[in-house]
């Protein structure tokens, strides 16, 4: 994996911060270095992943599946599209706003959760928070294949989620001194039921679209517990698959400087970031970091690609732990790019994780 620094024309290739996953199962539990490095107040927020057991046969499937179903008609499309849960299960295109009110239309979406097709039977519960407990939608005669394949390719990345969290919770218990409880956020972590993955399908970019440096998806944090990434997979018109480009993919804001930093997945590897629900959480000594991606100025490739998002039960008390950093030191994200929302405006009146998602999703959604 490279991440290169991109600063007063300058370019920096560094090696990002990774862990072994080959090392975790045979029994080393101590990455003390690594986590502060990767998600301390000075890391990218992220951390690379690697030496696991071979998944491009499940990767490759899951991708090329949305690549297909994005290619299917717009009618047909829209028939998996659901406004009541803010377009957060099927798909989604041209709904979010990422950019001061700007339409996304640079990527698809296709949501589902990968724990259950049904989250809840309680209807209660469905109407006041569809973003959360509405049901997976799936196309299952239109595009048969999306469902096997997605769910294929979450449950690895479920098994790295949750190594990581163990990580997560020796590094707090270690800082802060037992403070800590060890196990606790892993337990947190396995209670809930409202995971969400999000198959991505990135059209290909019109010549006179943006070549800024968050042209496909706007500058964000994500705001659930930890995202789990799958690399890329680039394909041209034709659907064949062609290497990287170098001017386009996953960018962070380095909290240090606020210079953009650029990385790069090997697809044998998947990426771990952070997010804003667990640096409250964990008192702010976990760091999430605003990212986006860059656009190719090519108009002649897609880009296809696999996040789960894992985090709470939505009946989670917020509620910062007893070891805590000050509480505006908790919600500051340095360099916050324009029109992205602030954690302290979603946070500060959550007394539970749904209410939190739930401002969340309007804050990004929201009409202008």
């Amino acid at each position: 994996a490279v991440v290169s620094t991109q600063s007063t024309g300058m370019v920096l290739k560094l090696e990002p911060v990774s862990i072994s996953y080959k090392e975790f199962q045979s029994g080393r539990r101590d990455f003390t270095d690594e986590i502060s490095a990767a998600f301390g107040k000075s890391g990218l927020g992220l951390v690379v992943v690697k030496d696991l057991p071979d998944f491009q046969k499940e990767r490759y499937a899951a991708l090329r599946a949305v690549h297909r179903f994005a290619g299917l008609p717009e009618s047909t499309k829209e028939k998996y599209a659901d406004p009541i849960s803010n377009y957060s299960f099927g798909w989604s295109h041209g709904k979010e706003r990422m950019r001061s009110g700007v339409p996304d239309t640079a990527k698809g979406s296709y949501y589902a959760s990968p724990l259950s097709d049904v989250t809840t039977t309680d209807t209660t519960l469905k109407e006041d928070f569809p973003e959360i407990y509405r049901d997976n939608i799936w196309p299952k005669t239109d595009l048969p294949e999306l469902e096997p394949t997605f769910k294929a390719m979450t449950k690895i990345q479920l098994g790295v989620g949750y190594m990581v969290c163990e990580l997560f919770d020796g590094y707090l218990s270690k800082k802060t001194g037992g403070g800590h409880e060890p196990g606790s956020l892993l337990a947190k972590l396995k209670r809930a039921t409202s995971y969400k993955g999000r198959l991505l399908h990135y059209f290909p970019v019109h010549p006179d679209a943006s070549k800024s440096e968050d042209g496909l998806c706007g500058w964000h944090l994500d705001h659930g517990g930890i995202t789990i990434l799958t690399c890329p997979l680039y394909l041209d018109l034709s659907g064949q698959e062609i290497p990287a480009p170098s001017d386009c993919g996953l960018h962070i804001k380095h909290p240090s400087d606020g210079s953009v930093v650029k990385v790069e997945l090997p697809p044998d590897c998947l990426l771990v970031q952070l997010g804003e629900s667990l640096q409250y959480l964990s008192g702010g000594h976990l760091r999430a970091t605003a990212h986006c991606v860059k656009s190719s100025v090519r108009p002649d490739l897609t880009r296809e690609t696999l996040a789960l998002f894992m985090d709470w039960r939505p009946e989670e008390n917020m509620k910062l732990p007893e070891y805590s950093l000050p509480y505006s030191d908790v919600v500051h994200t340095p360099f916050l790019p324009d029109g992205v929302p602030e954690l302290d405006g979603r946070i500060k009146d959550a007394k539970e994780y749904r209410d939190f998602a739930t401002n969340t999703f309007r804050a990004y959604y929201k009409e202008t």
